[in-house]
């Protein structure tokens, strides 16, 4: 604790002539650098090194800030507060030596605590002389910066980010003065220096207003920051330039300014309006195929009830076909009788006939048979003839059944060809109805790709 006491405290008057009055300032300077020593430890964490680097104490606040008890670092080396690989660096002996010398150093120092916390100090090691005039031990004081280190570290990452993005930024303040831009928005502003009213380099300390005709509108929008974020294209020159403004707040949330990116779009805006007609064709094509679909689709219904009904026929000709086919064998039969009875007229003839003879020789007795034979020879005769008439009709009948079935058997045979007929071309339709679907998707694909790159 006595490590600020001035030297002279710490050596004796050798003349008594001093006298009280002395010895009372003495005191009271003595008193008064007991009160600077104790007001600087309450403020700083304060440890005591020998010359060799021995912890010699620490007060309470070095040790919160490590972590550590006294007990825990007392005798011990400085070392155990730094990377072991510093610790056996020529640069940590070189450190030790110039304490030695009673050189000073202040400056912040990466520490380690306890379990390997790391932390940060802004800290003075400071020799403190004995009476001889060599220093005795070393005093250091320090300030947990580790806080604002942290910050300091985020911060540079945040600057070394923006300053690296591959996106234009630009900061203006409150008066509209730009103050800031990256890299990358000085190199798209080198691209098109033609169409600026002042050099690059200039730009910063210009107002935003050099970027517009007429300003006043601009001016409105960022004087609020209520009104942004915003985003607009505006013309410069022959290109068009694309921008996002958002306003910029402190940790207080005051507003300090905006911050816009922005990209020369002259290119994609051509492509857009491009995409602009790509996607109206994309709707005329659209609103066709769905026509061309439907009309696919109506054909295809029809043309399938076509085939259905063909194929009806079809089973119905077949039916028909057996039908004739069954005429046919029952007029053939019909044939075989009618031949059976003639014959059978034949017969009665030839027996009339006998029995007319027969009556002819009998005389008187056989006239009354003679009647019957020649009414049983008249109706033989009406047989016979009728017998011709019926095979005649059935012969044409035959003759009709044969025609009818070899022209259904024809019909049938194009009723079948139109059937399956029908039934390839409801498949060629169907497919077809596929691809025009399949078109139509591609077609509002299209008009969603337009729409979805217009956003863009």
């Amino acid at each position: 604790m006595f490590s600020l006491i001035p030297n002279f405290l710490s050596k004796g008057r050798s003349k008594s002539s001093a006298g009280a009055a002395a010895k009372q300032v003495d005191f009271e300077a003595y008193q008064e650098a007991l009160g600077k020593v104790a007001a600087i430890e309450r403020s700083n964490a304060t440890i005591e090194f020998a010359m060799d680097g021995t912890i010699l104490w620490a007060n309470d606040l070095f040790l919160q800030l490590l972590g550590y008890s006294l007990e825990e670092v007392r005798g011990k080396q400085h070392r155990i507060f730094v990377e072991s690989e510093y610790a056996g660096s020529a640069e940590y002996r070189q450190f030790w030596a110039s304490l030695n010398s009673g050189q000073f150093h202040t400056e912040r120092f990466k520490r380690l605590g306890k379990g390997g916390k790391e932390v940060f100090i802004q800290a003075t090691y400071n020799p403190v002389f004995g009476a001889d005039g060599k220093p005795k031990k070393v005093v250091k004081y320090a300030l947990d910066v580790t806080g604002q280190v942290r910050v300091e570290v985020e911060a540079s990452r945040l600057a070394n980010m923006v300053e690296n993005l591959p996106t234009n930024l630009m900061f203006a303040d409150r008066q509209n003065i730009i103050r800031y831009i990256n890299p990358a928005s000085k190199q798209a502003l080198e691209e098109i220096r033609h169409l600026l009213p002042v050099s690059p380099d200039a730009v910063v300390g210009s107002s935003v207003d050099i970027f517009h005709k007429t300003p006043d509108k601009q001016r409105r929008i960022l004087s609020d920051p209520n009104n942004l974020p915003v985003k607009t294209q505006f013309q410069l020159g022959n290109e068009v330039v694309d921008i996002e403004v958002h306003a910029i707040r402190d940790r207080d949330a005051n507003f300090i300014g905006s911050m816009a990116t922005w990209q020369v779009v002259t290119e994609h805006a051509a492509i857009r309006r491009q995409v602009g007609k790509l996607g109206d064709v994309g709707h005329s094509v659209a609103r066709n195929v769905g026509d061309m679909a439907s009309a696919m689709q109506e054909i295809s219904a029809n043309v399938n009830r076509t085939a259905s009904l063909a194929k009806t026929a079809e089973n119905q000709f077949k039916t028909a076909d057996q039908s004739i086919q069954d005429l046919g064998s029952c007029s053939a039969e019909i044939g075989e009788v009618v031949t059976l009875i003639r014959e059978l007229a034949e017969q009665t003839n030839l027996l009339a006939l006998n029995a007319t003879i027969e009556a002819a020789r009998a005389g008187d007795a056989g006239r009354s048979f003679a009647v019957v034979a020649s009414e049983v020879k008249t109706l033989a005769t009406e047989t016979r003839n009728a017998t011709e008439n019926i095979s005649e009709r059935v012969g044409r009948i035959s003759a009709n059944i044969a025609a009818v079935v070899q022209s259904t058997t024809e019909i049938a045979k194009g009723v079948s060809e139109v059937s399956q007929n029908s039934t390839t071309v409801a498949a060629a339709i169907e497919e077809q109805s596929t691809i025009i679907g399949g078109m139509k998707g591609t077609s509002d694909d299209l008009v969603n790709l337009s729409q979805e790159l217009q956003k863009l």
